[in-house]
């Protein structure tokens, strides 16, 4: 008799294999019943298989091995709570008419998610309220349970924060920082927040510089405008990148990343006066 192979994938986790819920500051997925039954592996995830040589060693479970996996990239994210519903690029991200918004959903999910690996990441620039969070949230969500990419998101300030604490206890910030160099797409957000002072510049640096050397895959969102594209667009009012992290930093932000330019009403605002 000829056991039935497992499926994974059920009306609770709408096919995924795994649920993602809230808990605590971080977005939390946990592989659903369906995968803790799997019959292929008696529910552990591996498999005894014999190599060419006859020795008996353990894979990864050809059934539910990937969703086992990919959920631990997600949690190894650090996606904050909020965006916990956040699964995928165009997960609640509502463009409606506003070009630059359409213009910034196509290149990610179209240009960058359907096309990794590639090593040009992209940088979305703009007032708050805009999506540029959500947007980039959804691309590194996407990446990681779907394609089991490793990815992670550190909001900039937060960063600063835990540096400045590490350096405290009288921990190495290359500690701090050597994860955010490792990982394959980085996702830096509210680039330039703070006061830019020159040990903040010289951390951005390192870490860009290191990033940048390696060939890594980086996503930044920031409220700051790169000095040539206000020429180009005649954009005003706003802070200029270059002036907040340098020329040198940005310079390389142009060869590592397409800069995209999000343009609309403060979606926050207009929610707060409905």
């Amino acid at each position: 008799m000829v056991r039935k192979k497992s499926v994974i994938g059920c009306e609770i986790c709408y096919g995924d294999g795994y649920i993602v819920e809230k808990k605590g500051q971080y977005a939390n997925a946990r592989v659903c019943n369906c995968v803790l039954q799997c019959t292929d592996c008696n529910s552990s995830g591996l498999v005894l298989t014999k190599n060419k040589a006859g020795y008996i060693h353990t894979k990864a479970c050809e059934t539910c091995g990937t969703v086992r996996r990919n959920v631990k990239l997600y949690n190894m994210a650090g996606i904050p709570a909020k965006f916990s519903h956040v699964l995928q690029v165009d997960a609640g991200f509502d463009p409606s008419n506003n070009e630059s918004q359409q213009r910034a959903l196509k290149y990610a999910k179209e240009e960058f998610v359907k096309k990794y690996p590639t090593k040009l990441g992209f940088l979305l620039m703009g007032a708050s309220g805009l999506g540029k969070t959500h947007l980039t949230i959804g691309t590194i969500s996407e990446l990681t349970l779907k394609y089991g990419v490793k990815c992670m998101f550190q909001d900039f300030f937060d960063l600063l924060t835990e540096l400045k604490k590490a350096y405290s206890l009288g921990t190495p910030e290359i500690e701090v920082l050597n994860p955010l160099i490792d990982t394959e797409v980085l996702a830096i957000d509210e680039l330039g927040k703070g006061k830019s002072n020159d040990w903040e510049l010289n951390i951005l640096d390192q870490l860009i510089s290191k990033r940048y050397n390696a060939s890594k895959t980086t996503l930044i969102t920031t409220n700051f405008i790169s000095s040539d594209y206000t020429k180009d667009h005649m954009v005003e009012d706003y802070e200029i990148l270059d002036l907040r992290v340098g020329k040198r930093i940005t310079s390389r932000l142009h060869e590592m990343c397409e800069f995209i330019h999000l343009r609309g009403i403060d979606r926050r605002r207009v929610r707060r006066n409905v």
